[in-house]
């Protein structure tokens, strides 16, 4: 995918869901590195199925735990098990005329249409921990449990996740929804 085919980034989208943490003074679990990921994963797949276009650029992964986008890993793994508390996504940017003029910097925060979507995501999703939300993606015909099917059961190297298997799965919950 390109930059230009994506409305925002992984990293604002996990930007966007630690503010409606931190904007949200209900009683939930709070974002761990699991909650984080899957969040971002569901943001993802959910807009996939109703714009027939991914939300942001970057690719999602078979984990041992679930999808992740690996990206996001480095700025959140010294979180370790804990809540996520003072990190933030950043991504490369450039910032100056020059060949090597690149720094990193958080994302520009979701606005309009997407911020809206992504409070809706977390208005749904806040209540599951991190655990909880990593179960649901290895129920039967999710994205994750047919790449680990095919494989064998075999995440060692943890491949790719087909943007097509994550549009067509959720593509089908929503037309499934319309028929009940």
């Amino acid at each position: 995918m390109t930059a230009s085919s994506a409305p925002t980034s992984a990293a604002a989208v996990a930007n966007a869901f630690l503010d409606l943490q931190a904007a949200d003074a209900g009683n939930f679990p709070r974002i761990d590195q699991m909650k984080l990921y899957k969040l971002v994963y569901y943001a993802q797949a959910w807009w996939l199925a109703q714009n027939d276009s991914p939300l942001f650029e970057e690719d999602l992964f078979a984990w041992p735990w679930g999808p992740v986008v690996k990206e996001l890993y480095g700025d959140f793994k010294s979180a370790g098990r804990g809540p996520i508390t003072g990190q933030r996504a950043t991504r490369l940017v450039k910032n100056g005329p020059n060949f090597f003029d690149f720094r990193m910097a958080e994302p520009a925060r979701p606005e309009g249409d997407v911020a809206n979507f992504l409070k809706e995501i977390w208005e749904v999703h806040k209540p599951y921990t991190g655990i909880a939300l990593s179960n649901a993606t290895h129920a039967p015909r999710e994205p994750w449990t047919i790449i680990k099917d095919l494989r064998g059961g075999d995440l060692s190297d943890k491949p790719l996740i087909p943007i097509e298997v994550i549009r067509d799965v959720f593509k089908a919950k929503i037309d499934g929804a319309r028929t009940n």
